[in-house]
């Protein structure tokens, strides 16, 4: 596959210390640049797998495979959704974060 990445990490809408006290900025930046990053990760490894497979003519466990990537589509869109569901206080029309 060339070097086309299918997922990347989303800039947060606010800035990692924006949702302070409730959630701190090391949370926060721990959160979204390690756990989120991996489930972009998991995701663009597994259609690497998958084009190598395809470009090698190899067969692949398939279920599992789509499982897996299944798992890490899943975490990823959830955390779209976390991040976007959050503002700082005073924005977003809600109340407190």
């Amino acid at each position: 596959m060339d070097e086309k990445k299918f997922y990347s990490l989303p800039k947060l809408p606010y800035e990692y210390s924006a949702l302070a006290p409730y959630i701190s900025e090391e949370q926060l930046k721990l959160h979204h640049q390690k756990h989120h990053q991996a489930y972009v990760n998991g995701a663009n490894s597994i259609f690497e797998k998958l084009d190598k497979a395809r470009k090698e003519n190899t067969d692949l466990d398939m279920k599992a495979t789509l499982k897996e990537l299944s798992f890490h589509i899943g975490g990823f869109k959830l955390h779209n959704l976390f991040w976007e569901n959050m503002a700082p206080a005073g924005k977003g029309g809600g109340g407190a974060p």
